[in-house]
């Protein structure tokens, strides 16, 4: 009989309640692919416990020791993000706006665990010193620390808020990894007309984000049209790079 690790871990899945289609609301209540099939369920019980496994140690890995983030290329840094989207891809089970849009926190979660971590340091220390050189809503931030929020218009009037603070007081290295971020947040989000969600339609348009609430169902976003470029063409082809 076999005995090597990878037999022993399929085994070990094999032996778990296959229990996606029953319980979570997480992503709200149309989230799985009409051709969702057992074997694409049981892929998803890898992705669950072996990739997000890798993905909590990788978070809280960058959560106690940023300073290894310092020499990181953006691919390098949201790597395991990526690995994640594509593990949820290939399941065929869950929709493009759950894949892309839990790609988004995890990018954002090491973003500004790692990276930003320096560069909102050093903004604080300019709050304590000198506040009048930051913006009003960057200080509005920093003091709070406002709950971020997951609509289009938030995210793009964060990156825009902290944008011009980001060039005059943190590392220089930063700002293009900084711009890169907010472009594909605003995509992955399908926000800015570069991506249309291809397996989801909402009341027959996809004209309005998603956003979840307190009850995991999905809710519009109705500003999201300002951010829409009317010559920019909308892609369904599952490519989550962007280029600023």
């Amino acid at each position: 009989m076999p005995s090597s690790p990878k037999f022993l871990l399929l085994l070990f899945l094999s032996l778990i309640p296959l229990s996606h289609s029953g319980s979570s609301r997480r992503y709200g209540l149309d989230r799985w692919k009409t051709g969702c099939t057992a074997v694409g369920e049981f892929d998803m019980s890898y992705c669950d416990w072996i990739v997000g496994m890798k993905n909590i140690w990788r978070h809280n890995s960058i959560a106690w020791w940023p300073d290894q983030t310092k020499n990181m290329s953006y691919v390098e840094l949201k790597k395991h993000c990526d690995d994640s989207f594509v593990c949820l891809e290939n399941t065929g089970c869950y929709k493009d706006f759950v894949n892309y849009q839990e790609l988004d926190k995890c990018v954002d979660d090491v973003f500004w665990l790692g990276p930003m971590h320096f560069c909102e340091k050093k903004l604080r220390e300019v709050l304590d010193s000198t506040p009048d050189q930051l913006a009003p809503c960057v200080k509005e931030y920093l003091k709070n620390k406002n709950p971020d929020k997951f609509d289009c218009l938030s995210i793009h009037e964060k990156g825009q808020c902290f944008l011009a603070d980001v060039e005059k007081h943190c590392d220089p290295k930063l700002l293009p990894m900084y711009k890169e971020h907010q472009s594909l947040r605003l995509f992955n989000r399908a926000c800015d007309g570069r991506l249309r969600y291809k397996d989801w339609d909402y009341n027959g348009a996809q004209n309005d984000a998603l956003q979840f609430n307190v009850f995991s169902v999905k809710a519009s976003d109705p500003k999201r049209g300002i951010l829409k470029n009317p010559d920019v063409e909308e892609t369904t082809d599952g490519n989550n790079s962007t280029e600023v």
